[in-house]
């Protein structure tokens, strides 16, 4: 079992960490009357310690004294953009641990963070250094290109495990580099994703910007990322560089980028046309890019326009990644 520390215990079906004594635990429910509410008052929770807005929430939230949040099952709304400007903080779902592939309108039991009626850039916006996200499903989902992202990464050493990040499902954002899951600043340096759910093929058919993650422009690169047994999923019928899952801007990248034992996925419906590269690279300054661990693609042409993308085991499809293996000598 993975742990954040030496002890768990079990809450909600969820490994937790116990060494509280290091931080103070707050709860957000989406409703002062819900079950959750109930569950928690019962087992002696202060109501002061339970909240019903995120933005709020995360407010009471220490920088530096690995203080968590605690997010309770249901699809708790936002109108604005959350900020998480902390240091060593963690946020963390109490549904199942298998938070994926939400529906637009979910079932009971989720444990989502949404907008779906405001212009909000992102949903998270993580500024804070070392900060955790756990069991958690993002969707933003306004049809409007000033919804950007789902969460945007900006601070050092981020941590995301068995999330799902959806993204924007609306046209609108889907025609644009908009509705994106994931947008990493190039001041992100080592963000890791473990066992995560990335984009939807469920989502509107995208017919312009990555499905999967945006690496901004900036200065000197977010170097050492790194995606570990993570899904990748969205849906394109569109040909040329115009659509993609990974768009690397230029700067955005630095030293190397790493996924093992991922899986990548665009749907095409009744099997048509296929954007040309699951990785548009616009980096011209030096960073590589590599695939080990059995990962698999399906539904792009090619896996990338850039030579800098290689493979450690290549796999036996005409669509994999084996045209940028190298011999290990």
């Amino acid at each position: 079992m993975t742990t954040f520390g030496d002890q768990v215990f079990e809450m909600g079906g969820r490994p937790v960490s116990a060494a509280f004594d290091q931080g103070k635990a707050k709860y957000l429910v989406a409703s002062a009357t819900d079950d959750s509410s109930a569950f928690l008052r019962e087992r002696g929770v202060a109501t002061g310690d339970i909240f019903t807005d995120l933005a709020t929430a995360v407010a009471q939230l220490r920088s530096g004294y690995n203080d968590t949040l605690y997010v309770m099952p249901g699809d708790h709304v936002i109108t604005a953009e959350v900020n998480i400007t902390q240091n060593q903080v963690r946020i963390i779902g109490m549904g199942g641990p298998n938070m994926a592939y939400g529906a637009s309108t979910p079932a009971t039991g989720i444990v989502r963070i949404s907008t779906v009626t405001e212009a909000v850039t992102q949903v998270l916006h993580i500024t804070g250094n070392y900060v955790i996200l756990d069991g958690i499903e993002t969707y933003n989902n306004y049809n409007a290109i000033t919804n950007v992202a789902d969460v945007y990464i900006v601070g050092k050493n981020f941590y995301a495990r068995n999330c799902q990040f959806r993204g924007g499902n609306g046209a609108t954002q889907n025609g644009d580099n908009s509705g994106v899951p994931v947008m990493i600043a190039s001041t992100a340096y080592a963000a890791r994703f473990d066992d995560c759910k990335i984009g939807s093929a469920g989502n509107t058919t995208r017919t312009s910007g990555p499905g999967f993650v945006l690496f901004e422009a900036g200065a000197g690169g977010a170097g050492m990322v790194q995606f570990n047994r993570c899904i990748f999923a969205m849906r394109s019928e569109t040909t040329g560089d115009n659509v993609s899952g990974f768009l690397i801007q230029n700067a955005s990248l630095d030293r190397l980028l790493v996924f093992r034992s991922c899986t990548f996925y665009n749907f095409s419906v009744n099997w048509g046309a296929l954007p040309d590269h699951m990785i548009n690279d616009d980096q011209i300054t030096t960073h590589d890019i590599l695939f080990c661990g059995g990962c698999g693609m399906m539904g792009f042409d090619a896996a990338s326009d850039s030579a800098r993308v290689m493979a450690s085991d290549p796999l036996p499809h005409t669509n994999a990644i084996e045209a940028l293996a190298v011999a290990i000598t």
